[in-house]
């Protein structure tokens, strides 16, 4: 991690010697998963940043140079993100976009600060994804893992649930984080208590041990900390097994791309970014589905792409503030910015703290298969209804 070493003050101080801008394209590289498990996390807010591109080439550009995206395939490996990275910073990268997730993502992420290029991964939600790991050239536009994970725990409060039971997949740090969040804010809900609790592997075939030790257990609710395939699979058997208590979950759940393998479905939450499906709260988010569905013929796999078109709002506002592609400058104008309004909402950044951490949750309900808002969350407590 020494790549990540390091302060603002290498080259931002004085403003005749900051590094020109390139000639030509300004190029943002993509060093994301196109392929394996990852890529439906990774598509939407790709597209997403696709159409921030457009957006912005279409009113000329960031001080006068046009955006520009070059992708490069992590394959969902995470051996392969340090080899993307690199590829992309050889074609001209000046900032990097990386995978929604810390330990798919870092590797690309360390290979452009190590070069003193910043590096923003559209959704990682992991704490880890943030300064003290990664260094100060490094930011997660994501919700951080236990700030949503304390909304959905307040949300499964406030239905009525009184004792959790949690299954636990141990293989990424985003899940780790957001069973243990879960399982702090809900035991410290009056009257209610954490029951019980598995693990659950990527790679099972059999829930069938698990099944009956949260059947023995009296819990009223299942905090499912996995994410897809394996929590599609887990659930598939969950239901077959007869077992109809309430689910509630990440957002890695997000979308319905998987909801075939679970027919019928119901009795299943989750938090996200927003709702794809038109019936967000906010008119805008709505408005940039529809676009994305006109512009890509397909519906957004998740709410993700909110983040990727973001991401590049981000940079764009940066670049156009420190008047260079310097990572060292970049990252003092992002960290300026405040609370600044994106599509995804207000984000901000400080000097020592590069993820997001105060973004409302959007809680959607699954029933018979269907996705609908049900609430909105923020700092553990519901602000809106449906």
């Amino acid at each position: 991690m020494a790549a990540g070493c390091g302060g603002h003050d290498d080259d931002s101080g004085a403003s005749s010697a900051k590094a020109k801008l390139p000639d030509g394209p300004i190029v943002i590289g993509m060093a994301v998963a196109r392929s394996g498990f990852a890529a439906a996390y990774d598509l939407g807010p790709s597209r997403g940043a696709e159409l921030a591109v457009a957006d912005i080439n279409a009113r000329g550009g960031v001080l006068g140079h046009r955006l520009e995206l070059k992708y490069g395939d992590t394959k969902s490996d995470r051996a392969l993100g340090t080899t993307v990275g690199i590829d992309l910073l050889s074609r001209g990268a000046k900032a990097m976009f990386v995978t929604c997730d810390f330990d798919l993502g870092s590797p690309a992420a360390i290979a452009a600060t190590g070069k003193k290029i910043v590096a923003v991964s559209p959704c990682a939600g992991s704490s880890q994804f943030d300064v003290p790991t990664l260094g100060p050239l490094a930011y997660s536009m994501g919700t951080k893992s236990a700030a949503g994970a304390t909304n959905v725990a307040r949300f499964a409060y406030d239905k009525g649930y009184r004792k959790a039971y949690l299954w636990r997949d141990p293989s990424i740090t985003h899940t780790k984080e957001t069973c243990a969040a879960f399982e702090s804010t809900f035991g410290a809900q009056p009257q209610a208590e954490v029951v019980g609790s598995d693990t659950i592997q990527q790679k099972d075939t059999s829930f069938a041990g698990q099944i009956a030790r949260l059947r023995a257990s009296g819990a009223d609710v299942l905090e499912l900390c996995s994410y897809n395939p394996g929590a599609g699979t887990a659930l598939r058997q969950l239901r077959a097994a007869g077992v109809d208590i309430p689910v509630v979950s990440n957002m890695s759940m997000d979308g319905d791309y998987w909801l075939k393998g679970v027919p019928d479905l119901k009795n299943f939450y989750y938090d996200a970014f927003a709702s794809l499906y038109g019936d967000d709260p906010r008119a805008d988010v709505n408005d940039f589905f529809a676009r994305y569905k006109a512009k890509f013929g397909e519906r957004a796999v998740t709410s993700y792409a909110l983040t990727g078109y973001a991401t590049v709002q981000v940079i764009a506002k940066a670049i156009e503030t420190a008047q260079t592609t310097s990572g060292p400058a970049l990252a003092k104008a992002i960290d300026g910015l405040g609370s600044y309004e994106t599509i995804a909402g207000p984000t901000g950044y400080g000097a020592k703290q590069h993820i997001v951490t105060e973004r409302p949750s959007t809680i959607l309900s699954v029933e018979g298969g269907r996705t609908s808002v049900v609430a909105t969350y923020a700092g553990g407590r519901k602000i809106k209804e449906g």
